[in-house]
């Protein structure tokens, strides 16, 4: 059976800690680091192949959560759209620091923030396969549109 996606949303309400070891950065914060810059190109084109994506929703992206390694380098990162509703995109971590719980760090600093800044919503479209973390973050799946019955 193929791993089709899952809507999921959470509604800020109380506080919640950061994670200690994120940095979550407004994006002209983030560009003004170039290797963490380009570590994020190189995930993103390794381990999602959607340049065409990434640069379309780019120009939305407001916050960048960032998790990094032991020597500084960036190794781990989430991007946040917020117009509105927050949207994340791209949870991306690099394969070596895989198994550490840096995803899970990651969308819970994205939380976190949304606690204090205080969006309607926080969304995202993940695969089926991701619901533990996601719902482990306080996330709820909701219905995708075809599965909402007519």
């Amino acid at each position: 059976m193929p791993d089709t996606d899952v809507y999921y949303i959470f509604k800020p309400a109380d506080p919640l800690p950061p994670p200690p070891d994120i940095e979550f950065l407004a994006v002209r914060e983030f560009l003004a680091d170039e290797p963490a810059c380009q570590m994020l190109w190189e995930l993103l084109d390794t381990q999602f192949r959607t340049r065409s994506k990434f640069l379309a929703i780019w120009p939305c992206v407001s916050f960048v959560a960032v998790h990094r390694d032991a020597d500084g380098a960036l190794d781990g990162c989430l991007l946040v759209s917020a117009p509105v509703n927050w949207q994340i995109d791209y949870v991306v971590v690099r394969p070596d620091s895989r198994g550490q719980g840096i995803a899970s760090k990651l969308v819970k600093a994205a939380l976190a923030s949304a606690t204090v800044h205080k969006p309607p919503y926080v969304m995202l479209t993940s695969k089926e396969s991701l619901r533990p973390l996601y719902e482990g973050c306080g996330f709820r799946g909701i219905p995708t549109p075809a599965a909402v019955p007519v």
